[in-house]
Parts: structure tokens; C-alpha cells; sequence
């Protein structure tokens, strides 16, 4: 009895182990998850020479903030925004009470000088007046016309014109508010012609001259206008490196309104080749750089540093950083590292 013991004991704990063990194991062995899902786009080499596109809005030839020149009270404004005006048409009145008051006092002053100096004025021939009253007179004389010009002046500056044909783009002025001089009651915006402006890349812009023709579609409109660049801008933005350029568009019809989007085409001749990607292909890295993401042949990616050119039609073009036939992400997970593996999905199927 003391020596089979033992062996029963052996037997439980060698059953006890293969029951623990190969079940157990399968149970806490995960299989990893499957690489994330991507879609990619291959980039393509463009000619450098052809359409640059970019995107602008229309802005006005020029313009005016228009205030009054004396304070008062707006008792009647007479245009709303978008009205088309001429030179000369009235935009708004001032309470004009105090002012004709003013008028009248000026030209009572300006009578009473007249007369004294006409009838000093043939004494003063005759050298029967002192000099000194004669001086007197022809003093006041004068400080009282140039009182009445003053006192017509702001009588007419009551009432505030449009200094050019043009059309209110804005109307700040009220029945009842307050104007004072220098704060603008109306800005007026001169639409015959307008300027398409557009920032156009330091690597391009060396390209651009004034006089240029240039393409400007209008989505909104549906239409393409013809212009000519105008304006080529000499500093950069500090944080886009861009210059603006300004292409001047005739607007006879006043389609072509103020800040609508616009594309604007211009001819780049003699450019160097770039690649071309979509837009959405081009991500900031953690210290806001360009780059995008390469699957290599075995799947992973790689972050490449990019160089951002300008536009190549609806694709961005690149001066470095990516090789013509690269495979570069344009959908998928945002989580995306250098050297992470995936699966390209192809028209709804994976691949490697």
C-alpha cells in the first residue's frame, strides 16, 4: 500500500499539467490584427510647361470708404448695398438745420464787410480815411468771404455723393445714427474691372510678367473670362512663401461679383518637369512640413519630405521627394507611421 501511492499522485499531477497547459495556452494566444486599410494613388510626371491652375477670388479694381466730412445725424440714407451709382448721385443727408444756420450768420457777416468796404472804398481814393480803417475794412472784408465759403462748404458736405460711378459693396450709415468724419459710411467698390487674384509659388512666380493672358473660370457662373495679369506681387507671404498676382478681367455685364471663388490659368513656358499627386496625399508632419506616406513593395510605409511646386490640373505637383510611379496614400486610417504596415484596397478588394 505505501508504495502505490506515489505513483497515483505522479499520475494526477502529469494529467493535471496537459489539462492546464494545451487547452490553456490556445485560449491566451491572440493572432495580431490585421494590417489597416489604405487607398493609394500612383504619382505621375507632368510637364512643367503647361497650365499652372490656381485658386483666387475676384476682388475689386478699387476701392473707397466714404464718409462724411462734417459730424451730424443721418436723416436719410438713399441707396442699399449692391445699388450701382454714379459721379455725383447722393448716397445720404445729414440733419442740414445747423448748418443752414451757420450759412445765414456767414452771410449776414459777409453783407455787412461788403458794404463797409464799398463805402470806405472812395475815401480811401480820396486819402480823406486813416489808413488803419482802410485796412480794417478790406481785413474783414476778406475774413468774411472766406467765412461764408467755409459756411457753404459744410452746408454741401451735409449731403455725401459718390465721388465715381461704382457700386455700394457696403452701407454702415443709418436714419438717426451719428457720422463723424473719417468713420466710413459706405464703401464703394468700382466693378467694371476686376482683379482675379491668385497666390502663386516662389518656383513659379519667376515665370509670371505683367501683361500675361490668363484663363479665369468661375464655377458659380459657369463661365470663363479672358484677362491679362496685371500685378506680379515682390514680397512673399511669410508663412506660404507665395506671391499674389493679380489678373485684371473686364466686367461689362457685372457678372462677376466680389469675392466669389475663381480659378485662375496661367501659361508657365520652360518650367522643369515635376510629379504630380493629389491633393489629398500631401500631410504636415508634427512640425507642420509637407510630406506624404510611400507603400514600398512589401507593404510598409515610408515618410517622405515633399516640396510643393504649385498645381498640375487637380493634382498638386511636387519638385522632389517623390519618384514618377510611386505608390503614395490618399485614404484611409489618420494613424499613419514611418514604417507601419498595410493593405492597399483596391476598388473595395485588398491587397498586399
Amino acid at each position: 500500500m505505501l508504495t502505490t501511492e506515489p505513483k497515483r499522485s505522479c499520475v494526477h499531477f502529469a494529467a493535471l499539467l496537459a489539462v492546464l497547459g494545451l487547452p490553456g495556452c490556445r485560449r491566451l494566444v491572440e493572432p495580431p490584427p490585421p494590417p489597416p486599410a489604405v487607398r493609394i494613388a500612383v504619382a505621375n510626371q507632368v510637364d512643367g510647361g503647361r497650365d499652372l491652375h490656381l485658386s483666387g477670388t475676384i476682388e475689386a479694381e478699387r476701392s473707397t470708404a466714404l464718409s462724411f466730412a462734417v459730424p451730424g445725424t443721418v436723416t436719410e440714407v438713399l441707396v442699399q448695398e449692391g445699388a450701382q451709382v454714379s459721379r455725383g448721385q447722393p448716397l445720404a443727408r445729414l440733419d442740414a438745420r445747423a448748418f443752414r444756420d451757420a450759412l445765414g450768420i456767414a452771410q449776414a457777416k459777409a453783407d455787412q464787410a461788403e458794404d463797409v468796404h464799398r463805402r470806405l472804398e472812395p475815401m480811401h481814393v480820396n486819402g480823406t480815411v486813416p489808413e488803419v480803417k482802410w485796412v480794417e475794412a478790406d481785413a474783414g472784408l476778406r475774413q468774411a468771404r472766406l467765412a461764408l465759403s467755409m459756411a457753404e462748404k459744410n452746408a454741401q458736405d451735409a449731403v455725401l455723393r459718390a465721388p465715381e460711378a461704382g457700386v455700394v459693396a457696403r452701407r454702415n450709415a443709418e436714419p438717426g445714427s451719428s457720422a463723424l468724419p473719417g468713420v466710413p459710411a459706405f464703401i464703394l467698390v468700382q466693378s467694371r474691372v476686376v482683379l482675379a487674384t491668385a497666390p502663386v509659388p516662389e518656383r513659379q512666380v519667376g515665370a509670371v510678367r505683367v501683361g500675361q493672358p490668363a484663363s479665369v473660370p468661375v464655377a458659380a457662373l459657369g463661365r470663363t473670362f479672358e484677362g491679362t495679369v496685371r500685378e506680379v506681387g515682390v514680397s512673399a507671404d511669410p508663412l506660404t512663401r507665395t506671391y499674389p498676382v493679380k489678373v485684371a478681367v473686364a466686367n461689362p455685364d457685372g457678372a462677376l461679383r466680389v469675392g466669389m471663388v475663381a480659378e485662375v490659368i496661367l501659361r508657365q513656358e520652360g518650367a522643369s518637369p515635376s510629379v504630380a499627386v493629389p491633393p489629398e496625399a500631401v500631410r504636415l508632419d508634427e512640425e507642420g512640413k509637407p510630406c506624404v506616406y510611400v507603400v514600398a513593395a512589401d507593404g510598409t510605409l515610408r515618410r517622405q519630405p515633399v516640396e510643393v511646386s504649385g498645381y498640375a490640373g487637380e493634382q498638386m505637383a511636387l519638385a522632389h521627394g517623390v519618384a514618377p510611379g510611386e505608390r503614395v496614400v490618399v485614404s484611409g486610417t489618420p494613424m499613419l507611421a514611418h514604417g507601419m504596415r498595410v493593405t492597399v484596397v483596391d476598388g473595395g478588394a485588398a491587397r498586399d
